[in-house]
Order: structure tokens, then C-alpha cells, then sequence
């Protein structure tokens, strides 16, 4: 039996990507397609904000972004000093810096050179409303 998957995403500027999958598809093969646009820095995330999952280290992160950095600038030194505090462990400033870089690319934080470090603030997205035809 073959399968026929089409992938169609969107990025902020309007420009529309097309992946198609057609054959022997598998889940791997899928988890790949979406890999790609990934690298390719296409946003795939577009869907419904997800909850955020305190238990991980991610998920720490941004419950602290959202409860302590909502309105102000910070640094990765500012996130790894709270995150001290609330864990009671300290946290590598390469690691949080690391996770921040990463929230930079998916759009949620903005970044500046400040001096020789970077500040970051969050970036607050107007919802899209979808209009069917």
C-alpha cells in the first residue's frame, strides 16, 4: 500500500514550503522530512502553545522566563542565578546559555549585544487567526 503525506508550513515573511512524502513512509522517515525544515530554520511550530513541562531542564527555563523575565531584560548570568536559588544546585552558565540560544531560534526570546555578553527579552507574537474560504 502506498502512502501519500504532504507537509505544508509557512514562515513569518510568507513564504510557503512544501514537503511531499509518497511510497514506503514511515515514522522515521517523517520524524526526518521534519528534521529537515528544522534545519532549514522553517517554523513548524505554529500549532497551539504546549504547557510547559516543569519537570525537564527546558521546562524549568521557561516557567522561570515566564514568571521572573516576562516584562524585563536579562542575561544567561541572571537566568543561571535564579535557577541556582529555585533548584538549590548550580546550573553550568554554558547550559543555560545554550538553552536560551535555542529559545532565540524557535522566536519565543529576542537577543542584543550588550557590551561583551548578549541581554535577552521576550518576544510577545500577536496570535494568527486562520480565515477558511
Amino acid at each position: 500500500m502506498t502512502k501519500k503525506i504532504k507537509i505544508q508550513v509557512e514562515d513569518d515573511e510568507g513564504t510557503r514550503y512544501t514537503l511531499a512524502l509518497e511510497g514506503k513512509v514511515s515514522r522515521d522517515k517523517i520524524l526526518k522530512a521534519v528534521d529537515m525544515l528544522d534545519v532549514m530554520n522553517v517554523p513548524i511550530d505554529q500549532g497551539e502553545e504546549r504547557p510547559i513541562n516543569d519537570g525537564t531542564f527546558y521546562g524549568k527555563v521557561m516557567s522561570l522566563i515566564e514568571t521572573g523575565f516576562s516584562a524585563a531584560e536579562f542575561s544567561s548570568s541572571d537566568v543561571a542565578k535564579e535557577l541556582d536559588e529555585r533548584l538549590g544546585q548550580p546550573v553550568r552558565l554554558s547550559t543555560v546559555s545554550t538553552y536560551l540560544a535555542r529559545l532565540v531560534e524557535k522566536g519565543y526570546l529576542r537577543r542584543e549585544r550588550f557590551g561583551n555578553s548578549w541581554v535577552y527579552r521576550r518576544v510577545y507574537l500577536k496570535p494568527v487567526q486562520s480565515i477558511e474560504r
